[in-house]
């Protein structure tokens, strides 16, 4: 099952690579833009709360965003970015607090490792449920708890190989830091390097959005 689920990502993924491109990375010029104006007048804070903030709410729009051009895509329409960019907007407080939520669940259970991945795990497909089935916050929480089951091996799988391979990428590209970034700890190579890889997210989406319809289909 992973090993279809991921060909059929990489798949989809190459046939829409362009518009989820330009979702992800046009907001992500927008969000780190604003991260390199603000990130000097943070530079005394010991943890800048605010840019993270700001962070955050943007990849929460941007992953909105890109859940409503899956979901147009599959149906054989298309969603333009800059309509699915406006559109997802309306879902950000939502979405956001799924994440909160899940976050909060996720991170007690880190407390222990096992239970905190276990959580991740059964609450990965909630924002589908909430932007798709136009289901409540904590609906679409108990819904992806109920349709995880025996997705769970392929949704960690899948998962971790995508942002493994992130993660690997990222450190070899960027050995030695940022040497433009200064005290302030980011820069134009921390951007450049952030927003080269906001498409993964998009690719991690699809691998999710790939488990929902499978899922939804099993019922």
């Amino acid at each position: 099952m992973l090993y279809t689920f991921l060909r059929d990502t990489v798949r989809f993924f190459g046939n829409h690579w362009l518009p989820l491109v330009l979702i992800t990375v046009g907001l992500g010029v927008l969000f780190e833009g604003a991260t390199l104006v603000l990130m000097p007048a943070m530079a005394g804070m010991e943890f800048p709360w605010p840019i993270w903030l700001l962070q955050w709410v943007g990849g929460v729009w941007s992953s909105a965003a890109v859940i409503l051009y899956l979901d147009r895509a599959i149906k054989k329409e298309y969603l333009p970015p800059r309509q699915a960019v406006l559109q997802a907007l309306a879902w950000v407080p939502m979405l956001a607090t799924v994440q909160f939520l899940t976050g909060i669940v996720v991170g007690l259970g880190l407390i222990l490792i096992v239970p905190g991945l276990y959580f991740g795990v059964r609450l990965v497909l909630a924002s589908f449920f909430l932007i798709l089935d136009r289901q409540p916050v904590l609906d679409s929480m108990r819904t992806a708890w109920t349709r995880s089951v025996g997705y769970g091996w392929t949704i960690f799988g899948g998962y971790a190989l995508i942002y493994g391979a992130l993660i690997l990428v990222s450190q070899v590209l960027f050995i030695g830091g940022d040497v433009e970034a200064g005290n302030t700890g980011y820069g134009l190579g921390t951007v450049l390097l952030n927003l080269l890889f906001k498409p993964v997210g998009a690719l991690a989406l699809v691998f999710g959005f790939r488990v929902y319809t499978d899922s939804q289909q099993s019922t």
